[in-house]
């Protein structure tokens, strides 16, 4: 019988992380064993290649074991999918590159709006990544200010609440994305 991803969790997400952090091989086994098989369909969905998204998992995962101490990671399916992610982005973007120059072809802008659209796309996975995990009424609230563009007063008698509460959402979400856009350059750097 297979096992889903929630069984194979022998100890809570928060303690994992925690035993990743001070060094504990057997939290870094389970972390391995049990988002491998969902970083590399991740990885494989942008890349098309397995094999290629077999070793993008597999250095995303060395990484993480040699910056444990160094990165931040409040959930690690978030974390590790968006780093799987980003490096299919990176690597299609070099592919690009090297299949150019190999030609003889100088990048153009035509290669610069490509590695913008990816960059564009990745950013845009991350946002709503985090954005998603923010407490509900905060992530409503920001959705009115973001994307529906209204006013916070307007919002504020949507939600049946002060124009501070919603600047203060509004604040909180805010926080939280330059928080992790902070987490995920350390990560590449």
């Amino acid at each position: 019988m297979l096992r889903t991803s929630k069984q194979l969790l022998l100890r809570p997400e928060k303690e994992l992380i925690r035993d990743l952090k001070n060094g504990d091989r057997t939290a870094f086994t389970e972390v391995y064993d049990l988002y491998w098989e969902k970083l590399v369909a991740i990885g494989y969905f942008f890349s098309k290649d397995k094999h290629a998204a077999e070793d993008i998992v597999h250095d995303v995962m060395i990484s993480l074991w040699e910056r444990r101490n160094d990165v931040e990671i409040e959930t690690l399916s978030s974390y590790l999918g968006t780093a799987v992610k980003f490096s299919v982005f990176k690597m299609l973007a070099r592919q690009k590159r090297r299949r150019e120059m190999i030609a003889g072809i100088e990048a153009d802008s035509s290669v610069r709006d490509v590695e913008e659209k990816l960059d564009a796309k990745f950013i845009e996975e991350f946002t709503s990544g985090v954005i998603e995990q923010l407490p509900e009424q905060t992530r409503l609230i920001f959705h009115y200010s973001r994307q529906q563009e209204l006013p916070v007063k307007e919002i504020a008698g949507k939600m049946k609440i002060s124009g501070k509460a919603v600047e203060y959402h509004i604040t909180k979400a805010l926080k939280a994305l330059r928080d992790s856009f902070h987490k995920i350059k350390s990560f590449f750097v």
